[in-house]
């Protein structure tokens, strides 16, 4: 068989490493991927999850080959003694299990789907045959603020170990590339030049057709019908849902009849304290705590606005979301969201920490038509062209094919 003959047909393995059996966010990016890939037919695929759930059965559902091994997360918002030893024992008492896994298996590419958990790196370096690593990093942890939990292992350790077991780091948003690759490539030390990428989240297209921008309800048209502004996503401090509950107070005070519900849960904690507010505010009958859905296509269809008060956001996936679904957003202008949601262009942004600013520009969304319907226009567009899951797949598949394609151990093997 000639050496071409041979490249054709080999079909490099691609394992991929999921920090939760959850499907949020990073867990939906790595669905839309894999079975994005699995069209492509270009590589065979194994996908690893820590446990049963959501994540388990959607891969069962699309025939993508998966393994559970209830490895652990290296960060976290337990951070006693306690808690780190636990969940660094338990991922060196996993890793043989894993290795053995793996070189049954043989991948050539490790591809670990957050920066969540060290599994892949520590597979990397332990397998008899070095694999390309790449970390797809989503998260901004090593810092309380940012509500991602620090490192078991402490920031600049692993970082350390990141940078050296990364043959490609990939960053979902310019935010985060901005912030992460200057702290890798210090930590990696300036004889090696890591290399970095930015590619965007892309998203299936949302259940449910778009409705026209017409639906929007203007007070005073006579159906006595509140304005309906939904918000989605974990209930946790840095999403600062008590802003858009100021927000809100304001709104009403004024006589602007809305109504706010909220998709999403969070620890106990966080979810009394959202609750108080609403309480204190003396709007538990315009404000209301839906829970946890799955699904948010029909609530984006039948609402009249999407708000977002997050001041850490390392992408904005549910702002892609309500594009798609022709549910205008107003943002804060904080992490990532900017380069979604462009100010008059996309949406509508507002400076964070200003509850007034956020009732001004939800008022302006409400009252100007032409500005209404030139966003909703403008940002389905927008959000088809940057946020796809074909571009994404198309990007990500890329980067594959560089480095298999560089990679000296494959090259050895196609060699022999």
């Amino acid at each position: 068989m000639s050496g071409k003959e041979k490249e054709y047909h080999y079909k490099p393995r691609i394992l991929f490493i999921s920090h939760s059996g959850e499907l949020y966010g990073a867990e939906r990016s790595l669905l839309t991927l894999v079975r994005g890939l699995q069209r492509l037919d270009r590589h065979e695929i194994l996908v690893i999850v820590p446990d049963e759930g959501p994540l388990s059965l959607a891969l069962d559902e699309e025939d993508i080959p998966f393994r559970i091994i209830p490895f652990m997360r290296w960060i976290g918002f337990r951070y006693h003694a306690v808690a780190r030893y636990y969940r660094r024992i338990r991922n060196r008492f996993l890793i043989g299990r894993l290795v053995r896994e793996a070189e049954r298996w043989m991948p050539d590419v490790i591809y670990t789907n957050t920066i969540a958990t060290p599994v892949g790196a520590m597979l990397t370096e332990k397998l008899s045959r070095r694999p390309v690593h790449i970390w797809h990093a989503r998260e901004l942890p090593g810092d309380r603020s940012t509500g991602f939990g620090l490192f078991d292992y402490g920031t600049e350790a692993s970082l350390r170990l990141m940078a050296r077991t990364s043959d490609c780091f990939i960053c979902n948003s310019r935010f985060l590339h901005d912030q992460l690759a200057p702290r890798l490539q210090r930590a990696a030390g300036s004889s090696s030049e890591l290399r970095t990428e930015i590619v965007y989240n892309g998203l299936d297209r949302v259940n449910g057709d778009a409705k026209p921008s017409d639906l929007l309800r203007k007070p005073g048209d006579g159906a006595g019908t509140p304005i309906r502004m939904i918000m989605a996503g974990g209930v946790s401090r840095v999403k600062h849902y008590g802003e858009a509950v100021a927000g809100v107070k304001i709104l009403d005070a004024a006589g602007i009849p809305v109504q706010l519900d909220i998709y999403g849960s969070g620890d106990d904690d966080e979810m009394r304290k959202l609750a108080k507010e609403i309480e204190d505010a003396g709007l538990e009958k315009r404000v209301q705590l839906m829970g946890y859905r799955g699904d948010l296509g029909p609530e984006y269809a039948r609402a009249d606005m999407l708000l977002i008060t997050s001041r850490m956001e390392t992408f904005g996936r549910v702002a892609v979301e309500a594009m798609l679904a022709g549910c205008p957003v107003v943002s804060s202008d904080a992490g990532a969201l900017p380069e979604i949601v462009l100010d008059g262009e996309t949406g509508l942004v507002y400076r964070s920490g200003e509850p007034e600013h956020l009732a001004r520009q939800i008022r302006k969304l409400i009252d100007d038509t032409s500005l209404r319907n030139a966003i909703l226009n403008r940002a389905r567009e927008y959000a088809e062209t940057h946020f796809s899951a074909e571009r994404l797949v198309t990007e990500i598949d890329q980067i594959l094919r560089d480095l298999i394609a560089g990679n000296k151990v494959l090259e050895s093997d196609d060699a022999s």
